[in-house]
């Protein structure tokens, strides 16, 4: 899935109610938690986040797999009902995400080795 891709979802579910530089701090956002939180941790994979900017990455791949696609769109339209004040989808789409991201998260740990924690002694 692309920028462009998941943008043109959020759009064909939401509308397009808010800019591209909201969309793209939303999309940051999560790609940075992704990194961080999952990807960095597993051996071989040490990836510098560099924040995206539409205009010279509407096109670029974005680090979950397809089939994990959820995880972006539920956590895009929890930020898009959360700052519409629509309390219940945002409720809704945040149980969605959540579930789409543990989905995700533990399939990456299933086929990727964890790296080694440092070891600390003698102090």
């Amino acid at each position: 899935m692309t920028v462009n891709d998941l943008i043109s979802d959020i759009t064909s579910l939401r509308g397009q109610q808010y800019g591209t530089d909201m969309i793209m701090g939303w999309i940051n956002e999560i790609e940075g938690q992704v990194i961080e939180e999952v990807i960095n941790r597993a051996e071989g994979y040490n990836l510098e986040f560099i924040p995206m900017e539409y205009e010279k990455d509407q096109d670029k791949k974005l680090s979950i797999p397809d089939r994990f696609k959820d995880v972006y769109v539920n956590y895009m339209l929890s930020k898009i009902d959360y700052h519409n004040e629509e309390t219940e989808r945002y409720n809704n789409d945040v149980v969605m995400y959540n579930s789409a991201y543990d989905a995700y998260a533990a399939w990456f740990r299933r086929c990727n080795r964890a790296k080694k924690a440092p070891l600390f002694s003698k102090f």
